[in-house]
């Protein structure tokens, strides 16, 4: 099988084992999630697979014609831009999968023929993400991210916590209208290039005149769009009570891999595209990037509930993620698409920690009932620190090596421009995060040491089915900040 035929496999096999799964759901219960496991690691072993391929050889695109009177195809490209983001969608989705297994039946019961929807649900979601990392055509980039839209609320509507069906309305309308914004972007790039065929977009984009006003109103609807889905201040309402009453395996994707593919769509359809006009929004982007960094940060220290100061620090890790979009230079840029990778395993386990805690403690989330826990749950707390110390960019941690490129690019991209206030905000934005490490440490102290309370002196470490997804995770965290070669050599084929 050629390449490409590999590369359209990880987007269809999960796309037909989620009716399978969903027939099949109310007779296997719980072991469901083994069948969802299946496709999800063959799609994670050929994506590495072809991502080293991609090294050596470049980047694969297939194109399959949809409907060859209107010139509409179906196109997938793997290149150094979207291998690390598809890569870390696979793995985050695998690993959860497994760690769904014990949490759900604690949500919904052993017995319950709910898993079948969840699990094909769960499968729909993973191919709504990976297909908009992959996509390069601008409707079937917008339809998958519809499709991660609709399969992550009916998620959160069936299975969250709280008001769970007002919560997931409100996500869905706010995400909604940012992703009709973006469709106004895409329909208005089609009326100027004639195509919605990303490749040929950007090479009519270099030697085609155009109206530079237009263009403008372009990216600013697409970034109304991206915005939302990162929760950039000030369209970020939706994201505390979406994250926080999603199920905990949900919230786990939702954070580390679905937001920050918002980031990667303004790279590739805006940057890449129009990178001269895109330069002139740099400042404003930098600007609504550090008030985000800021922000967001302070609000996690004003948390009680365990899954709402991640859920804030989230947007705050969306504000470094558009600071070095923003700052207009290669380094910056890769720094960002690097950040979504250490955000996405730092913030996992994270997640993963708090729904460990949730299931041993029987749902407890207030800071103020935990402590201690460090010596009654060792595995959990270890990939805790290694979570929590990861987005606050300590060495040798992956966190630090993408902290660095953004922080680097952003000082070297306003040094080249002759950009004083740039340098000015870079200088605040480093300082800023020092509110990161603050809460950090913070959060370590009241959850992990301390005294620990009478009413969890029972408490044992959660099962195997949840210590070890976290702890692959915290491995991929430490290893990629010791050695981040894996991901700078697809990065660099891009950047530079």
């Amino acid at each position: 099988m050629d390449v490409e035929n590999l590369l359209l496999s990880t987007i269809i096999l999960p796309l037909i084992f989620a009716p399978i799964i969903y027939l099949l759901g109310r007779r296997f219960n719980w072991r469901t999630g083994w069948m969802a496991f299946a496709p999800l690691i063959i799609s994670s072993i050929l994506l590495i697979y072809l991502s080293s391929y991609v090294i050596s050889n470049g980047a694969v695109t297939g194109i399959w014609p949809l409907a060859p009177s209107a010139g509409i195809n179906f196109i997938l490209l793997l290149d150094g831009l979207s291998a690390p983001i598809a890569l870390t969608i696979s793995i985050l989705c695998t690993v959860i999968s497994i760690y769904s297994m014990p949490y759900m039946e604690h949500r919904i019961g052993a017995s319950s023929k709910d898993y079948g929807a969840y699990y094909a649900l769960y499968l729909l979601y993973f191919v709504g993400m990976l297909g908009t990392a992959l996509s390069a055509n601008l409707i079937q980039f917008y339809s998958f991210y519809e499709l991660m839209l609709v399969s992550s609320w009916a998620l959160i509507n069936i299975w969250g916590y709280g008001d769970r069906e007002k919560i997931a309305l409100k996500y869905f309308i706010y995400t909604h209208i940012g992703s009709l914004s973006l469709l106004a972007g895409i329909l208005t790039t089609y009326t100027v290039f004639g195509t919605f065929d990303l490749t040929q977009i950007f090479l009519l984009s270099k030697s085609s005149s155009f109206t530079s006003s237009l263009i403008k109103w372009i990216i600013f609807a697409m970034f109304i769009g991206f915005a939302v889905k990162m929760a950039i201040i000030p369209v970020h309402t939706w994201l505390p009570d979406a994250h926080a009453e999603a199920p905990t395996p949900i919230s786990a994707l939702l954070s580390p891999a679905m937001i920050g593919l918002g980031g990667y769509g303004l790279v590739r359809l805006a940057y890449f595209i129009f990178p001269e006009i895109f330069k002139q929004f740099s400042l404003a982007f930098s600007l609504l990037a550090l008030i985000t960094m800021i922000y967001g940060g302070v609000m996690v220290l004003a948390q009680d509930d365990i899954k709402r100061l991640l859920a804030y620090s989230s947007i705050s890790q969306m504000g470094y993620l558009l600071f070095g979009i923003a700052s207009n230079h290669p380094m910056g840029i890769a720094g960002s698409m690097f950040h979504y990778v250490s955000h996405g395993t730092c913030k996992a386990i994270l997640f993963m920690m708090a729904g460990a805690i949730m299931l041993q403690t029987n749902g407890l989330r207030s800071l103020q009932k935990l402590g201690g826990l460090a010596g009654k749950m060792p595995i959990t707390a270890i990939c805790a620190l290694i979570g929590f110390l990861g987005i606050a960019g300590t060495p040798p941690l992956n966190g630090f090596q993408s902290e660095w490129l953004i922080f680097t690019g952003a000082y070297w991209g306003a040094i080249n421009s002759g950009n004083t206030l740039g340098v000015i905000l870079t200088a605040l934005a480093l300082i800023g995060s020092i509110i990161t490490a603050g809460y950090v440490l913070w959060a370590i102290r009241r959850i992990f040491f301390g005294p620990t309370p009478e009413h969890l002196d029972g408490v044992v470490e959660a099962p195997y089915t949840v210590t070890v997804p976290m702890l692959i995770l915290a491995f991929i965290t430490v290893l990629l900040g010791i050695y981040p070669k894996p991901i700078t050599d697809l990065l660099s084929l891009i950047f530079g």
